[in-house]
């Protein structure tokens, strides 16, 4: 992955910071809440929602700004599984 301008690199870090925290903090709330149900439930509904917006996600990843978004929102659907493998169990 090399950009013709480097600058883009430091434009696009808050942006995936950005989306990363707040993917995280959706489905981490939305999945603390589901696990007062049942902990398998939270796990299991949150792979199904990833699972779904993976391929609008993924076509994304070809447009140079949105892609930063797309780097975020993977990390923080990545966070979100460890803190609610941590906090569900």
């Amino acid at each position: 992955m090399t950009d013709r301008d480097p600058g883009v690199r430091w434009t696009g870090l808050p942006i995936a910071l950005i989306s990363a925290t707040l993917v995280a903090v959706a489905l981490t709330a939305f999945g603390l809440e589901l696990a007062r149900i049942h902990p398998l439930l939270a796990i299991g509904l949150n792979i199904v929602v990833v699972a779904g917006a993976a391929p609008t996600v993924l076509r994304w990843l070809a447009v140079p700004v949105w892609r930063w978004a797309v780097y975020g929102a993977g990390m923080g659907s990545i966070l979100s599984f460890v803190a609610l493998a941590a906090l569900a169990f």
